[in-house]
């Protein structure tokens, strides 16, 4: 029974709030999630959907990072399939990114179809030479195919998508396949989304488990399409969406996806102050909020929760 771990949006290298340690929490909560659910867990393989990297041009310090995490993987013998998503794919034109540097040492398989207008089949197989394929047989008994971040040309793709799927070999007992994109209805302010119809295609070319990134929140639908959210919450309104990562086992009866939070994350803590509309600035400025019941611990496991 193949088990894997799937996260999405891991975003190191994040950088906004002018905050080293902040930027250093996405690297914290990256690093801990995989020592406790994949090497820990002993999985057999990890897959990442999209945006290791916040930026498509990273910090060497950002760089280290994902070096780090990705070693300790590779020591244990967990080998982790990617794609890239809309934060961290190539320009159009360029042919190498940073998830291919860390491709072409070792460190991950970036699953990549090929490129049709060149000549080249939608989907090739892994090739451990050249370090170049769109999907890989895996010695577990799952077949992983990848994906390219498509935008808003993503419903037109999934139908030349599902007709590669059919036009490959036999297939292994289970198909998973990585895809960048979100589905309507998760979240407000979502333009482009895709609705739950333009993916059946997928799922009627043989796909058991569709592992998705991009929307920043956890959601599953009809226990084959599934999305962990972010790893670290982007921002304080981030913090109100349930996000982790899938520990995932598929077995005969079907898929077994649990979701893990008890990893490091920063701590948040909304607080609100109302007022009557009446007071002074020095009146404002006065007030004070309840205190916590506990000390705030920055280092603390443990998220706080405040009720407003």
């Amino acid at each position: 029974m193949p088990r894997f771990l799937h996260l999405a949006d891991v975003h190191l290298g994040f950088d906004r709030y002018d905050s080293k340690e902040r930027t250093r929490d996405f690297f914290y909560a990256f690093n801990d999630a995989l020592e406790k659910y994949a090497v820990e867990a002993e999985v057999d393989f990890v897959v990442i959907a999209g945006d290791l990297f916040e930026h498509r041009n990273i910090q060497p310090a950002t760089l280290n990072q994902a070096q780090t995490c990705l070693q300790m993987l590779k020591q244990d013998g967990i080998p982790v399939l990617a794609i890239e998503g809309n934060h961290d794919n190539r320009p159009y034109g360029t042919k190498t990114s940073w998830l291919r540097y860390l491709a072409d040492w070792e460190l991950l398989l970036l699953l990549e179809p090929g490129d049709i207008s060149a000549g080249e089949p939608f989907y090739q197989p892994w090739d451990w030479e050249s370090r170049r394929g769109g999907y890989i047989d895996l010695d577990c008994d799952v077949r992983v195919l990848g994906s390219n971040w498509y935008g808003a040309a993503a419903p037109k793709s999934i139908e030349q998508i599902a007709a590669a799927i059919e036009a490959l070999p036999d297939r292994a007992a289970h198909t998973l396949m990585l895809f960048h994109h979100g589905l309507e209805g998760q979240i407000a302010r979502y333009a482009g989304a895709l609705r739950y119809a333009d993916l059946l295609p997928l799922k009627q070319a043989g796909v058991d488990y569709l592992a998705l990134g991009h929307i920043h929140k956890n959601y599953e639908i009809e226990g084959w399409i599934f999305n962990p959210g972010s790893v670290e919450a982007n921002s304080v309104e981030e913090s109100r969406y349930e996000r982790g990562v899938y520990l995932v086992e598929m077995n005969g009866s079907g898929v077994q996806a649990e979701l893990k939070r008890d990893y490091y994350q920063r701590p948040i803590v909304r607080l609100r102050f109302t007022t009557r509309g009446q007071e002074s600035l020095e009146e404002v400025e006065q007030e004070r909020s309840p205190p916590l019941k506990k000390p705030f611990n920055p280092n603390s496991l443990i998220r706080l929760r405040s009720q407003s």
